[in-house]
């Protein structure tokens, strides 16, 4: 039985969204050259051997296999291809609207859970929902003129990582956090290849099309700098799941879930420092519609005592 501290819990979830910001930072860094599907295999493989060590020295069991093997497929495929759609926003859309427009997460985790979980879900929720989906309109500003494809890639990373949350709901009774991070490991140490694979078969990396040569480019690394800025990303992984795992043990979910949005905060700020972006007046509007709308389930979940967004981080 852990002690509850709230304040510790809130260290480890700012910390931990420090480091997944300093790991989508690198991933935006090393994808105008290297494969993103590479860039998640290594990633991958290095996250395993890490995470794998780390249960070896605190003699915690290493479980692979899954009392729910089907969905357990289902979860880690959607999982991968997700922050696949992430990555290819992150490539190509400002670097703090492609995070704000993640956070539409909430809004697909609480409309799934009414839909799979039969959770009892108020008006009230509903229209927050409607106003925080009215934010993204206001951002992506979808004219026939000036429609950004590319603003989807992000809103169907949510959608795909908010279902994958949905089955974590139904398959943690029995499968344990690190096991069911394993399971996405394993799946992307598979299919990442296979897809490149099935790319290059069909001879789709071959065009004028961004996102197909986005995501078959062939797999290769030139510098030693981009083996060690993938092995960074690596431990970023382990040590932000670590953070954000420990702070949801710790401390209460309705007082840590909130600080995942000082995420957005950093890619606002990195997005300026490195590729000198800045944040227009419609997408300030439009991020602060989600977010107040995010924090607001958050509150109306304490009120009604259900825990439908907050069991489970949003990254």
């Amino acid at each position: 039985m852990f002690k509850e501290n709230n304040s510790l819990a809130i260290f480890y979830i700012i910390a931990g969204m420090t480091v997944f910001s300093v790991q989508d930072t690198l991933v935006r860094i090393l994808s105008s050259e290297v494969s993103i599907l590479q860039i998640m295999f290594l990633r991958s493989v290095v996250g395993l051997s890490i995470l794998f060590l780390y249960l070896k020295v605190r003699k915690i069991p290493i479980i692979f296999s899954s009392q729910y093997p089907i969905l357990t497929v289902i979860r880690a495929i959607l999982f991968m291809f997700a922050f696949l759609f992430y990555y290819i926003g992150l490539a190509y859309l400002p670097y703090a609207v492609t995070t704000a427009l993640f956070f539409t997460t909430p809004f697909f985790i609480t409309i799934l859970s009414k839909i799979f979980l039969k959770e009892n879900i108020g008006i009230i929720r509903l229209l927050t929902i409607i106003f925080g989906f009215i934010g993204v309109i206001i951002i992506a500003n979808p004219t026939f003129d000036s429609f950004n494809i590319f603003m989807i890639f992000p809103i169907l990373c949510a959608f795909g990582y908010s279902t994958s949350m949905i089955i974590i709901k139904m398959t943690s009774e029995k499968d344990s956090v690190y096991s069911q991070t394993f399971h996405v490991y394993l799946a992307t140490l598979l299919f990442a290849p296979l897809v490149t694979y099935l790319g290059s078969t069909f001879d789709y990396s071959i065009g004028d099309n961004k996102v197909l040569n986005f995501v078959f480019r062939s797999w290769e690394l030139n510098l030693h700098t981009q083996y060690f800025l993938i092995f960074v990303v690596g431990i970023c992984v382990v040590a932000g799941f670590l953070l954000i795992f420990n702070a949801y043990r710790v401390g209460k979910p309705f007082v840590i879930a909130p600080f995942e949005y000082t995420i957005l905060l950093w890619s606002i700020f990195y997005g300026w420092l490195i590729w000198d972006e800045s944040v227009t007046v419609r997408s300030w509007i439009g991020m602060a519609m989600i977010v107040t709308a995010g924090i607001y389930l958050f509150y109306r979940e304490r009120v009604n005592e259900q825990e439908i967004t907050m069991d489970q981080p949003l990254r």
